[in-house]
């Protein structure tokens, strides 16, 4: 069984030949990263914020990027019962870092982008994270996520083969969403009662092939909690700790190595999750395969995001077993050339 190393103080991300300083895991952000600190190929260093919603019908994401020769905002709405989409994305060339996308997302802040009469933004105060975003005719969002007091994540820093390539990613779900996203001809409408968002934010300098399992999901059990898990495997060498979590109302539970089992030449059928320690145990039985490809070439992503309903158990640190039912999450596989 792995040994999961925690970060418990303020750590410098990267020594000055540009390497990792201290692989391992935390549940809030004391790696201090700074991108002009970084050693690697300039157009190599990634930074994204990458915020999804989910309600029973729609899921929606927002996000900003930023992959140095170039970036972007993008806007997704999906209506998973019908498969029906409608996308918005709007591009910039040569952004290296100069979109301003914030070095630690726990603090406040806020980004902007502006490009061709549309407005996005990102702002973080309070315990609060409010995402808007307008061009006239065709997006209207206004999104406010909301954070439990001392809200905990999953922070991870991890290393490539190459000394000068490493993944600093913050998970943070389990907030409540409120508010509306419109775009073109699709609404969706949140209630925090029900519906959560993510914060997938990631900073690194990758290398030109990765591919990756990535699994999230949050919703309230029947006696109040919010429960939420994260999963993941295959970003870098993960040899200091796990990419998994179990979080209940806002704490952090930390769990060992995660397993599937899949046919894997038909992603709509039933996905079987299991956990060295015992901890985690689910099946998701999928109802919407969110595929997109956007490899041209030698260059873009394939992959299949799949959302489902999850069903089984997670085990606390207490000891306490969460009987997980019906529950909406996703979880995809992607392939990457960037």
């Amino acid at each position: 069984m792995r040994k999961n190393h925690e970060i418990s103080s303020k750590t410098l991300l990267l020594k000055e030949d540009g390497s990792l300083n201290e692989p391992g895991f935390c549940k809030r952000m004391l790696y201090e990263y700074d991108r002009n600190a970084v050693k690697g190929n300039p157009l190599r260093i990634k930074e994204w914020d990458f915020y999804q919603i989910l309600s029973g019908e729609y899921m929606v994401q927002f996000i900003i990027f930023d992959i140095s020769f170039g970036g972007a905002a993008n806007i997704n709405i999906i209506n998973l019962k019908s498969g029906k989409r409608e996308e918005f994305l709007s591009l910039k060339p040569l952004t290296a870092g100069k979109l301003g996308l914030e070095n630690n997302t726990e603090l406040p802040h806020k980004v902007f982008y502006i490009n061709k009469n549309f407005e996005m933004s990102v702002e973080y105060v309070g315990n609060k994270r409010v995402l808007r975003a307008y061009k006239k005719d065709e997006v209207d969002c206004d999104i406010t996520l909301s954070e439990f007091d001392g809200h905990e994540s999953l922070v991870m820093a991890v290393p490539f083969n190459k000394k000068t390539q490493f993944y600093l990613n913050q998970k943070i779900n389990c907030m409540a969403a409120s508010g509306f996203c419109k775009v073109r001809g699709l609404k969706a409408e949140f209630d925090p009662q029900k519906d959560f968002g993510l914060l997938d934010w990631g900073r690194g300098v990758w290398p030109y092939k990765c591919s990756w399992y990535w699994g999230n999901g949050s919703s309230r059990l029947d006696d109040g909690r919010v429960f939420g898990f994260e999963i993941g495997w295959g970003f870098g060498n993960m040899r200091a700790a796990s990419e998994n979590m179990l979080f209940i109302d806002g704490k952090a539970h930390k769990i060992g190595d995660v397993y599937l089992k899949k046919d894997k030449s038909d992603w709509m059928k039933p996905w079987y999750f299991t956990s060295d320690d015992g901890r985690f145990d689910m099946t998701m039985m999928p109802v919407f395969d969110n595929y997109t490809s956007s490899r041209v070439g030698v260059v873009g992503n394939i992959c299949h995001q799949v959302f489902g309903i999850f069903n089984g158990y997670a085990v606390l640190d207490s000891g306490e077993k969460i009987e997980v039912k019906d529950m909406l999450s996703f979880t995809e596989m992607s392939d990457n050339r960037w």
